[in-house]
């Protein structure tokens, strides 16, 4: 029991932070009846939270630089993993977009965070509709400083990608860089951790902020987005995942009666990356190739996460529904895209779906206040999405086996891949 409460302590550090800012909130509002009477006071617990968004702006531009950088630098020999590259781009891409529509379907049936009205941050501007080409335009920031704007997220993206794909063609002289790459990347996710400890800080000061500020029904608001974002996630779980195996030719019976366990760790652990020996496991027993799950399964632990796509775009939607900010069909659009670069960005650590909203939201103009808003109800929604993220990894390798001219292994598997 001491084991599992270690590896929760940060979700319920966090629940607990924002339940007791709650009750303060609470407390504020019956003591001081006069909104205008309160509000210098609530100005310091929202300022506690404001710092958490400040430090993950600070660390957006240079996560995503040398995350992606690393990802693309490692892989020294495209032509060894020739077609089950090229499937692994196509279905992981087909699925994730899958994921974000629904989501984007969720948030505007079931609207879950209208009628709350929040007030926007008083340095907030609404962004201006942009037509196809100013879409287009504005992934290509012309200086390069821009880049390092939580704005230019997207043109650091293609810029990480162009130096990831430049240190691989140097050659054996570029290894250093990928390996220097990768260690940079390694401890900028340790700085996210660091700063993950501070949510429950940030949490309490929103907590105190929300309910003294808007009352009660920002819980409602909260149930409403989590009962949608669980009722689009089961859908896109047993109705996509079973279209993809069945295509694949296995049972889809099959398929959920073998990821059972993999997806109770996940839903668990909130980790696709400590999931990764259970889930190979349960694609060996699938009859999925030992070389064919041995590079989908770890990429997809890293870029195939149609769960997170899903809840980015929902979450967009929530926050610009709460700060009653008007989104176009032009956005919409704009929002699958992001959330499916940014999902295929999230680190796999839990909470890191969260991190990369911010991207999400700066695309599309939404105020990244909403990201410390999210934290909430996060550790609800990533169990869920994580578990759906490590399915959609087995689920897309029963197909790729199919299309790459292999065939699933048929019969009991006794050997089982181990930690």
């Amino acid at each position: 029991m001491n084991g599992r409460l270690k590896r929760y302590k940060l979700v319920i550090a966090i629940g607990i932070g924002f339940l007791f800012g709650l009750l303060i909130g609470y407390a504020f509002m019956v003591g001081i009846p006069s909104a205008e009477q309160r509000a210098p006071y609530i100005a310091w617990f929202k300022a506690i939270g404001d710092i958490f968004v400040r430090l993950v702006k600070m660390i957006i531009p240079v996560i995503i630089f040398f995350t992606i950088a690393s990802a693309v630098a490692s892989i020294r020999n495209a032509k060894v993993l020739g077609k089950i590259l090229v499937w692994i781009l196509v279905i992981y891409i087909i699925t994730s977009i899958i994921g974000a529509t629904w989501g984007l379907i969720g948030g505007l049936v079931f609207k879950p965070g209208a009628g709350v009205n929040l007030t926007p941050p008083s340095d907030y501007t609404a962004p201006t509709p942009m037509k196809g080409p100013e879409i287009l335009l504005s992934f290509f920031k012309s200086d390069f400083s821009q880049l390092l704007t939580a704005k230019g997220a997207m043109t650091m993206i293609i810029f990480a990608i162009l130096f990831g794909v430049a240190v691989t063609l140097v050659g054996d002289r570029g290894r250093k860089i990928a390996d220097g790459l990768k260690l940079i990347s390694d401890i900028l996710i340790k700085i996210v951790r660091i700063i993950m400890w501070y949510a429950p800080i940030a949490l309490f000061g929103y907590g105190v902020w929300l309910m003294a500020t808007y009352g009660p029904k920002i819980l409602g608001a909260y149930g409403k987005f989590l009962g949608a974002d669980y009722l689009m996630t089961f859908i896109h779980f047993f109705l996509v995942y079973s279209i993809v195996v069945l295509l694949g030719g296995l049972s889809p019976l099959k398929f959920f009666k073998e990821q059972a366990e993999p997806f109770i760790i996940a839903y668990s652990t909130r980790s696709s990356a400590v999931n990764l020996p259970f889930n190979m496991a349960a694609a060996k027993r699938m009859g999925v190739p030992d070389e064919v799950f041995g590079i989908t399964v770890p990429i997809g632990a890293t870029v195939n996460m149609d769960g997170t796509a899903l809840y980015q775009v929902m979450s967009a939607l929530f926050i610009a529904q709460l700060f009653n900010i008007h989104l176009g069909p032009s956005a919409y659009g704009l929002l699958i895209f992001s959330a499916l670069v940014g999902s295929v960005a999230t680190a796999a650590i839990p909470s890191g779906g969260t991190i990369m909203l911010a991207f999400v939201l700066s695309v599309v103009g939404l105020p990244l206040e909403g990201i410390a808003i999210m934290m909430a109800v996060d550790p609800i929604a990533d169990a869920l999405r994580t578990a759906v993220n490590a399915s959609g990894d087995n689920a897309c390798s029963v197909l790729i086996t199919r299309l790459i001219g292999m065939k699933l292994r048929k019969g009991p598997v006794t050997e089982e891949a181990e930690l």
